[in-house]
């Protein structure tokens, strides 16, 4: 009889260590003479807000509304103050566009990227599919979870 060595099973962390890459994002540059540069380009605000409108979230009474999303990658295009979560990398880590990288932001500061109802989503479905720990939550993340959840038995 073959005696088995003695194996230790470690048990899998939680949370992921990676290295995420904040650099290369194309930003846009509102300059107050009528001209926006973009992509190292000077392009007449008019002329670029008809080929891209995407660029331009401009309210005239409020300025500028960051954008919030969610993903693995950051967008090419970013505007400062926009606001993405990385969701490749456990816990769910949160970055804020400074004109020209991302800077990661502590999720207990902000909870600028919770109300965005497609990530709140997004997390029901992974913590439903066992693909996230609730324990990695933010308590801000768990109330609006539990906003989001109250909000559709009622309907």
């Amino acid at each position: 009889m073959v005696k088995q060595p003695n194996v230790e099973v470690l048990q899998e962390s939680k949370t992921e260590t990676k290295e995420i890459i904040t650099e290369g994002v194309t930003p846009v540059h509102i300059k107050s003479d009528g001209y926006v540069e973009f992509e190292n380009k000077l392009f007449q605000k008019e002329a670029l807000k008809e080929l891209r409108p995407d660029l331009f979230s401009i309210k005239a009474d409020t300025g500028y509304q960051s954008q919030t999303n969610f993903g693995t990658s950051f967008p090419k295009i970013a505007t400062k103050g926009d606001i993405f979560v990385r969701v490749d990398v456990m816990p769910n880590r949160v970055f804020k566009f400074d004109g020209q990288k991302w800077i990661e932001v502590a999720k207990d500061k902000t909870d600028t990227y919770l109300y965005d109802q497609e990530y709140i989503k997004y997390l029901v479905t992974q913590i439903d599919q066992g693909s996230y720990d609730v324990e990695l939550l933010s308590e801000n993340e768990q109330e609006q979870i539990k906003l989001y959840l109250n909000g559709n038995q009622n309907t």
